[in-house]
């Protein structure tokens, strides 16, 4: 018998509730990181990043950070996430937060794991407080300069700092203070970055950082070093006094042109001239467009933020046993090209030559006569990342099957004209500049030329003619004097 007769009316339907979106914390909650780190709440996040609390081992609250896999699927993310990771564990202090982990390979997706530190990010804090008095201001940039100055011994620069990336711990009382967060993927100012648009002429140069507090070498596409943070501080220093941004244009294109042209407002003009000259002087001075007209260290600019609040910030917040040393962080770095698949193979070592110098040599003016080197070359930029540059030369395809005209010695390089394969004795060349600043005017280079596969020379006496006649050339683009 039916349940509902023809005369009864069937009860409205119950609706069946539609199950939430499973999200991140869902997903990974009770998975181990690395086999050992065990997520139990999920956190925030970021552009790049899901965070997560998780437990060590020995039940110990972490925070493990999930790359995106946008982020994990960028090809320099992956060539550089392991040579970070393995300088940033090496750099360590009481004021940023330690790097423990990490993996780019874990089953459950590339991820770093971290010191977890009870706190709330000065982001909350000035959503929270809007303004801060100068002298409370100091409390927060003690810290802070301290361990930017440490950074920048290392020879690192975090190039992306901002309210979120600073943790306040103890806040609101007599030992409030601050971390520095999110180091694990700072740039390293020992090694001349110079962009594959600059090589080439194609392309933007790319401006990291977030916009609101990126310094305007990082607009402008020129060399940056420690002293782009310091402006990102003055920025953070400007918001923290004033409860406003500098520049607080809603167009990214007019707020980044701002940062390069645009002086910054003069407190008495938005209302806060009961700041004293002094300590706004500092913050004028850290916004400067050039980096030669700033600070040029954070103990710098703390130490005289002390004299404008009348209390030694540096010396009160100076964190207790830790000795700053001016080694960097990579005492030494291998300026002998990494070992590879290739160079390892017995085959290939004959025809591997490398030599190393020095050359006087601003970072900008290096991207302009590499470029001019390439372009005479005719060669092709196959990678291009912080401390490393490769260009193909004489190769089968890609436009660098021939001599640009009116450069000699490009011509007795390229020998027979190749149209499908290639000639014996005109085998393509791979040559690999490794490069390190030794200061801001001084580089030193690292040149290798390598064979490339399948396209192997079988006369070592004239290969190395070859490779010695681009190595001359290359030379005098860089040193012409010489």
């Amino acid at each position: 018998m039916p349940l509902f007769g023809p005369s009864q009316k069937r009860p409205p339907s119950t609706p069946v509730p539609t199950p939430a979106p499973r999200g991140p914390a869902d997903r990974y909650l009770g998975q181990r990181f690395l086999g050992r780190y065990t997520v139990s709440r999920f956190l925030g996040e970021g552009s790049n990043a899901h965070v997560f609390l998780a437990t060590d081992p020995d039940r110990r609250s972490v925070v493990v950070k999930r790359i995106k896999e946008e982020a994990a699927s960028s090809p320099r993310f992956r060539q550089f996430f392991a040579a970070e990771v393995k300088s940033m564990r090496r750099f360590k202090h009481p004021y940023v937060v330690r790097l423990i982990d990490a993996s780019l390979d874990d089953p459950l997706g590339p991820c770093l794991v971290l010191d977890y530190i009870l706190g709330t990010t000065l982001e909350g804090v000035l959503e929270r407080e809007k303004t801060m008095a100068p002298d409370r201001v100091g409390r927060f940039l003690g810290p802070l300069a301290h361990a930017l100055y440490a950074a920048q011994l290392a020879g690192i620069a975090h190039r992306d700092l901002k309210p979120a990336n600073l943790m306040v711990t103890d806040y609101r009382t007599d030992r409030e203070s601050v971390r520095v967060m999110d180091f694990g993927f700072a740039g390293f100012t020992t090694k001349p970055h110079i962009q594959l648009s600059e090589l080439t002429g194609r392309g933007q140069i790319a401006a990291c950082g977030t916009p609101a507090y990126v310094s305007p070498e990082m607009v402008r596409g020129d060399s940056t070093d420690a002293r782009a943070d310091i402006y990102s501080v003055g920025v953070m220093l400007f918001e923290m006094l004033t409860g406003r941004l500098p520049f607080e244009q809603q167009n990214l294109q007019d707020l980044l042109e701002s940062h390069v042209r645009t002086p910054p407002p003069r407190f008495h003009r938005i209302g806060y001239e009961h700041i004293s000259p002094a300590v706004e002087g500092v913050v004028q001075i850290a916004l400067s467009k050039y980096p030669s007209e700033r600070h040029q260290s954070m103990k710098e600019l703390c130490e005289q933020f002390s004299k404008a609040v009348g209390w030694d910030v540096w010396e009160m917040t100076a964190p207790a046993g830790y000795s700053y040393d001016a080694t960097p962080v990579e005492e030494a770095i291998d300026l002998v090209p990494v070992g590879s698949a290739e160079a390892a193979d017995p085959a290939l070592d004959p025809y591997i030559l490398s030599d190393r110098f020095e050359a006087t040599l601003p970072e900008k003016l290096a991207a302009i006569k590499l470029r001019g080197f390439i372009e005479d070359a005719r060669g092709e930029v196959v990678e291009s990342e912080p401390g490393l540059i490769r260009v193909r030369v004489e190769t089968p395809t890609g436009g660098a099957d021939g001599p640009r005209s009116g450069s000699r010695v490009i011509a007795f390089l390229s020998g027979v004209m190749r149209t499908s394969g290639v000639a014996k004795g005109s085998e393509p060349i791979e040559i690999e500049l490794r490069m390190q600043k030794l200061d801001q005017n001084k580089v030193a280079v690292q040149v290798a030329f390598r064979p490339v596969r399948p396209y192997l020379p079988t006369d070592p006496e004239h290969w190395a003619g070859r490779c010695e006649a681009y190595y001359s050339h290359l030379r005098k683009f860089i040193m012409p004097e010489g």
